[in-house]
C-alpha cells in the first residue's frame, strides 16, 4: 500500500469516527438544566386567566381585619388597603422587621393590594410601619 493511500484511509477513519461521535451525542438526553420547550398545552406565565384566590385576605381599614389569621406554609396571603392613606405592612418587631421577612410586604396605596406566599412556619406578628400600633398576627402551619 502506498504512503498516500495510507494517509487518505487514516484521515477517512478519523472523519468517520468524528461524525459517529457527533451523531451519538446529538441523541443524548437533554441535560437537567436545559429549559424545556413549552408544549401547545402549556400556559404562559403571563396568562390573562385570573389567579387563584388567596388562602387568606387581610384588609386594612383603621387596623387589620382579621386580627388573627391561620394559613399553611406555601399558601398565599393578600393584604388589601381599604383605608384612605398608604400603609406599609412589615413583620414584627418594629422597627427591624426580622421575625418573618416574608411579611415585609412594603407600601400599599389606598384601594390596592399585594399578595405574598408565606413559607416560614410559626406564629408571627406584623404591623403597619407607618402606624406601628396597628398590629395583627398570622399563624403559618
Amino acid at each position: 500500500m502506498s504512503k498516500g493511500l495510507s494517509i487518505a484511509i487514516g484521515i477517512a477513519v478519523v472523519v468517520l469516527l468524528g461524525v459517529g461521535f457527533a451523531l451519538t451525542r446529538s441523541g443524548a438526553k437533554t441535560p437537567a438544566y436545559a429549559t424545556p420547550t413549552p408544549s401547545a398545552t402549556t400556559s404562559p406565565s403571563t396568562s390573562s386567566a385570573p389567579a387563584a384566590a388567596a388562602a387568606a385576605t387581610i384588609t386594612y381599614s383603621n387596623g387589620f381585619s382579621p386580627a388573627m389569621t391561620t394559613v399553611k406554609s406555601g399558601q398565599t396571603v393578600t393584604f388589601k388597603n381599604s383605608s384612605s392613606s398608604d400603609i406599609q405592612v412589615d413583620s414584627d418587631p418594629h422597627p427591624v422587621h426580622t421575625d418573618d421577612t416574608d411579611l415585609n410586604v412594603g407600601t400599599i396605596s389606598p384601594g390596592q393590594s399585594k399578595t405574598i406566599t408565606v413559607t416560614k412556619v410559626g406564629e408571627f406578628g406584623f404591623h403597619n410601619h407607618l402606624n406601628p400600633t396597628d398590629k395583627a398576627n398570622i399563624t403559618i402551619q
